[in-house]
């Protein structure tokens, strides 16, 4: 198989066979062809060394192409499908029709036979070339449809921001200390309780008795409470995903998150708005795990450092 070098001198040599350049002039354009890697007959005819009747006719006598003429021709858009835009300009050629035995192509050069290789490979289908006027098919070119420009992916979060990280492995450790805090400060600061422990530890059952019965209310009491927040910190922690983008909405604002994070910060409404559903309720119903998930969350949504909940980040 020639390659397009020895094509396009294949094609000189055929001119001057015909008479229709000199050597002068195929030097001329060869040279020029070189620089310029466009086909050496559109080199003369831009040049007007063949004019495009002379060019019409060579490539219908020499190579058996037929010629059509596209000005009243209805090109179906679905075979702009076939050959890329940009090939079909920088070759100029244009899909014309698709019949059982391939795509039938105008083009400006049907001798090419790389080029003609190529789109074969492109198209998946045997081509056909006809040839055209010049002008005719650049007017088909104008109706090819843009190629249209690939959307930017949406960059998401490779992973939730800190404080959803940070409870996820603190939350249970912090939940189960506060309730001994609780404790704590019952016994030592609570009249009433105290009240009550004196009462209990007055009665007729003996004092190491009564010392493992409050000790076993404290604990069951502790350990109720423990194994409940490390059922809620599976619900809300355990498989963290993030939501479809539809499921979230458009895009957050992050002067709104933040504003909502400052003054409804401990009732989750920051979370809420940025599609936190489960730690909406966990914040509300912890008031901001005592303030510390609050303090937390107005720091990292001002540093921009939580994305919603489909992960985009917060602009």
């Amino acid at each position: 198989m020639p390659n397009r070098a020895t094509a396009v001198h294949n094609l000189g040599d055929l001119l001057l066979r015909e008479g229709l350049i000199n050597g002068v002039q195929l030097d001329a354009a060869l040279a020029r062809q070189r620089e310029t890697d466009q086909p050496l007959m559109r080199i003369l005819v831009e040049t007007g060394t063949i004019d495009e009747t002379k060019r019409l006719n060579f490539f219908k006598r020499q190579f058996g192409v037929p010629m059509v003429t596209l000005q009243s021709a209805d090109i179906d858009p679905i075979l702009y499908t076939y050959i890329p835009a940009q090939t079909a300009r920088k070759h100029r050629l244009v899909p014309v029709k698709l019949d059982r035995d391939g795509l039938v192509v105008a083009m400006e050069d049907p001798s090419d036979v790389v080029l003609l290789d190529n789109l074969r490979d492109v198209a998946g289908l045997r081509i056909k070339p006809v040839i055209a006027a010049s002008e005719e098919i650049a007017g088909a070119l104008e109706k090819y449809p843009e190629p249209k420009a690939e959307e930017a992916p949406v960059a998401l979060a490779s992973e939730f921001d800190f404080a959803v990280r940070f409870f996820s492995y603190l939350f249970l450790p912090i939940m189960s200390a506060l309730m001994l805090v609780g404790i704590f400060l019952l016994v030592v600061f609570n009249p009433d309780f105290q009240g009550w422990l004196r009462e209990h530890l007055q009665s007729s059952s003996p004092r190491s008795s009564q010392y493992f019965t409050l000790f076993l209310y404290f604990f069951l009491s502790w350990g109720v409470w423990t194994i409940l927040m490390y059922e809620v910190r599976g619900l809300v922690f355990d498989d963290l995903e993030w939501r479809a983008m539809d499921e979230v909405g458009e895009e957050k604002s992050g002067s709104k998150a933040l504003a909502l994070s400052i003054l409804l910060g401990f009732l989750g409404a920051d979370r809420r708005y940025l599609g936190y559903r489960r730690m909406f309720f966990l914040k509300l119903f912890t008031l901001g795990l005592l303030g510390i998930w609050w303090v937390l969350d107005v720091i990292l949504i001002a540093g921009g450092k939580i994305p919603d909940a489909a992960g985009r980040k917060v602009l």
